[in-house]
């Protein structure tokens, strides 16, 4: 019924720091949106046909809360993400093995919102299938 997940939507505090933040993670801006000439939003490109969307709440702050807890984007070279992130200067947690026993990497956008980049092992529960004790 549903092939992939096709976007994130974020409401940002700055619209042109989120896009600047996100370009430097690879992520191309595929088109704009405006209202009454004006910019307000963008779709994103991750990898071809994911985007994540985001529109400018200047109301928003970095420590205001929704209800989206984080979004995940993967990977086949943690090491090689992790390298493009120092490049950057872009602060992220140490690769840890989840308890699902796939590599993650955390860290955080201009917003405060959360987000992870993750690689999946042979024994990764996403590939497995299987319950999982949580550690957190």
């Amino acid at each position: 019924m549903f092939s992939r997940l096709a976007h994130v939507c974020l409401h940002v505090a700055d619209l042109s720091a989120s896009c600047a933040f996100y370009s430097r993670l690879g992520f191309s801006t595929k088109f704009r949106f405006t209202r009454d000439g004006k910019l307000f939003g963008a779709y994103l490109e991750i990898a071809p046909d994911q985007f994540l969307e985001l529109f400018e709440d200047p109301a928003r702050t970095p420590t205001a809360q929704g209800s989206l807890r984080h979004f995940c984007l993967e990977t086949d070279d943690l090491d090689a993400v992790m390298a493009h992130l120092a490049q950057e200067g872009i602060p992220h947690t140490p690769a840890k093995k989840g308890c699902d026993d796939t590599w993650q990497i955390w860290m955080k956008d201009p917003d405060g919102n959360d987000f992870e980049v993750h690689a999946y092992t042979s024994t990764s529960r996403q590939r497995t299938g299987g319950d999982v004790e949580a550690d957190w």
